[in-house]
């Protein structure tokens, strides 16, 4: 029977979904990072000291703020991200990977401002676009630091599960 107030289902689903994201472009990537984040909003509302659900709606935000083009509504997305990285620590201090993963998201917004400069500065460059339309060769660029941030993550997340089955 399905439990509509199941904070672990809805938890794992947005876990998956950003899994998923990884591996889209364009507004695809987009929409799937934007679902993830709401189930993962839907758990930590049922139960909001899910340290684990936390730490993935932080790097789903941080993915989220990676395919923005406004360095600032991506600098409210990292804070947001950098609450939940630093709630999640405070859940579970004595775990490593959360100190390590708030201390990396100390870069992000650094990362974010190199990767949209040197897209202004290629202003699209010539094969890039090739096939794509208009914007969409940003995608490309962008995913790059998806990929980058949403892997460390993940492996963060994986191997933190691991030892908590230990």
């Amino acid at each position: 029977e399905l439990n509509p107030n199941d904070h672990g289902a809805y938890a794992k689903w947005g876990e998956v979904l950003l899994e998923l994201s990884m591996m889209k472009t364009g507004q695809e990537a987009v929409e799937t990072i934007t679902q993830s984040i709401a189930k993962l909003e839907k758990s930590l509302e049922i139960y909001p000291d899910n340290a684990n659900a936390l730490v993935v709606h932080a790097s789903a935000l941080n993915a989220r703020a990676f395919l923005q083009h406004d360095s600032s509504v991506a600098q409210e997305l990292f804070d947001k991200s950098k609450v939940n990285f630093q709630k999640a620590l405070r859940l579970e201090p004595e775990n490593q990977r959360y100190k390590e993963l708030l201390d990396a998201m100390e870069k992000a917004p650094e990362l974010h401002a190199q990767v949209v400069a040197q897209m202004q500065a290629q202003g699209g460059m010539p094969g890039a676009s090739k096939g794509l339309e208009d914007g969409d060769w940003v995608y490309d660029y962008i995913g790059w630091g998806i990929l980058i941030v949403g892997g460390i993550t993940l492996i963060a997340v994986l191997n933190n599960q691991q030892a908590a089955e230990i």
